[in-house]
């Protein structure tokens, strides 16, 4: 039987005052965006992204992120989203 192991914590990452905007305008449009563990993985992430009220169907970004892009790449899709509801 395997044993259970500690995920890996996320890195720490302060946000700018833009990315908080970002992040703020996906929540206020129902545009959910995670970090996703991946298992058996240390230190590796996806990105997952669903849509209020089909929150159980989630898209995952193609790439595997470290602990150097996760937090970068998730505000840059947060950036996407962002400028896709702002017109």
């Amino acid at each position: 039987m395997a044993k259970w192991k500690k995920p890996t914590p996320m890195p720490n990452y302060i946000p700018s005052k833009e990315e908080s905007e970002w992040h703020k305008a996906c929540v206020d449009n129902g545009v959910i965006i995670s970090p996703y563990g991946i298992q058996y993985e240390k230190s590796k992430w996806k990105i997952a992204i669903a849509m209020k009220g089909t929150h159980k169907n989630l898209n995952f970004a193609p790439h595997v992120y470290d602990e150097d892009t996760i937090w970068i790449s998730y505000y840059e899709m947060c950036k996407y989203y962002y400028d896709k509801y702002k017109k």
